[in-house]
């Protein structure tokens, strides 16, 4: 009875055992990782949310910037339009000039022989 009696007073120095100290650091590893695996989950959900976002942003600038283009491209054709128009009036006009100087040149030469 002496040995039961040793053991007794062991466990009553020592309440918890190996397996006691083994189950509960198996225990707070266990809430541990699902304490991680809960951040690491509530992140990702984050992430998605902010990359979510970032594509609709993304999509309704590309809307923008399409419809900022379509009226480059019209204003483009415009300007495009008004300098063939200023380039033909341009060439009339150089014809015209090259005739009134002809004109000029050929009334100047019969004035030039009337007055001499």
């Amino acid at each position: 009875m002496a040995s039961g009696a040793s053991s007794g007073s062991s466990q009553l120095l020592n309440p918890h055992s190996e397996e006691d100290l083994s189950s509960l650091k198996k225990l707070k590893r266990k809430i541990s990782n699902r304490e991680s695996a809960r951040r690491s989950r509530m992140r990702k959900q984050r992430q998605l949310c902010e990359l979510t976002e970032e594509v609709s942003r993304l999509r309704s600038e590309k809307s923008q910037l399409i419809s900022s283009l379509g009226v480059a491209k019209q204003l483009c054709a415009a300007v495009e339009t008004e300098n063939s128009v200023l380039r033909a009036q341009v060439m009339e006009l150089g014809r015209r000039l090259q005739a009134l100087a002809s004109i000029l040149s050929y009334a100047g030469g019969r004035c030039h022989m009337l007055y001499h």
